[in-house]
């Protein structure tokens, strides 16, 4: 997958990837939403959010191609959060565990 060009692919890769590489308690607060020739586009739950991870943007760089294992990302730009920003789909949200009912006999 690391090979593939593709900024979906990438796309992708971060947003399942993103509570390790930042961290839990950012990746509640932040979302990429945009990867493309090495430009990543972070949405971040408010201004405030915003300005306080600027000072971070080199570390999240560092952070990502290490899990990358190649360069991915050279610029981070942190944006207002999208509208639905808040909700994921449970196909798209990896620690979502499906309710399993069992057969009555």
């Amino acid at each position: 997958m690391r090979r593939i060009e593709q900024p979906e692919a990438a796309l992708a890769w971060l947003a399942a990837a993103w509570p390790g590489v930042v961290g839990k308690a950012l990746a509640e607060r932040t979302r990429p939403v945009r990867c493309d020739r090495g430009r990543l586009e972070v949405a971040a739950e408010s201004k405030a959010w915003q300005k306080q991870l600027e000072e971070m943007k080199s570390e999240f760089c560092v952070r990502i191609n290490q899990s990358w294992g190649a360069p991915l990302v050279r610029e981070i730009k942190f944006v207002p959060p999208m509208p639905g920003l808040r909700h994921v789909s449970h196909e798209m949200n990896n620690e979502h565990t499906p309710f399993i009912r069992r057969r009555k006999s």
